[in-house]
């Protein structure tokens, strides 16, 4: 029920900002908001959302991989859309941490996999990539279109039952 509700969010987010190509311009879709993206370097985070006056600000690791900046900005989405009466999220990068394991952390994460990586374009892709199964220079270069991790990647796919976990 959670799941359908996140995706469900994800894809009006995505029609709302017409976006309709892959990778999805996450940083428009935060600015169609008006939600200011800023980067800077940190040792602890990788990234942050505040929210005060009606206004807000994603703040990303910028010591970090694009691809995990990306997933951080799409993150910080979902915890503005799907968490509307908190004011701030701190999110660690050490994954380790209880924090990670909350249901609001675990609803941003599963709405940026949604957000970055939406079902109906990732299934179509998914078939002219993987002709036969899906072999890791394919799941390579799926991961590349999209503009995520290979991790990020390979989750997604197995969330959406299009592919067996190994």
């Amino acid at each position: 029920m959670i799941v359908e509700r996140i995706e469900k969010r994800a894809t009006e987010v995505l029609r709302a900002a017409n976006a309709k190509v892959v990778p999805v311009p996450v940083e428009a879709i935060a600015a169609k908001h008006q939600i200011r993206v800023r980067r800077g370097p940190h040792r602890s985070f990788s990234g942050m959302l505040i929210r005060k006056d009606g206004r807000a600000l994603i703040g990303v690791n910028s010591s970090e991989a694009p691809v995990r900046q990306r997933f951080t900005i799409a993150h910080e989405l979902g915890h503005f859309f799907l968490h509307p009466k908190k004011d701030a999220f701190v999110d660690y990068r050490d994954n380790s941490r209880d924090v990670m394991r909350t249901p609001r952390e675990k609803e941003a994460n599963m709405f940026a996999a949604a957000l970055l990586m939406p079902s109906e374009p990732l299934l179509r892709d998914f078939r002219s990539f993987a002709k036969v199964g899906l072999t890791e220079d394919e799941l390579h270069a799926l991961a590349k279109r999209y503009r995520v991790s290979d991790d990020a990647m390979r989750f997604r796919l197995i969330n959406l039952n299009i592919l067996a976990i190994r």
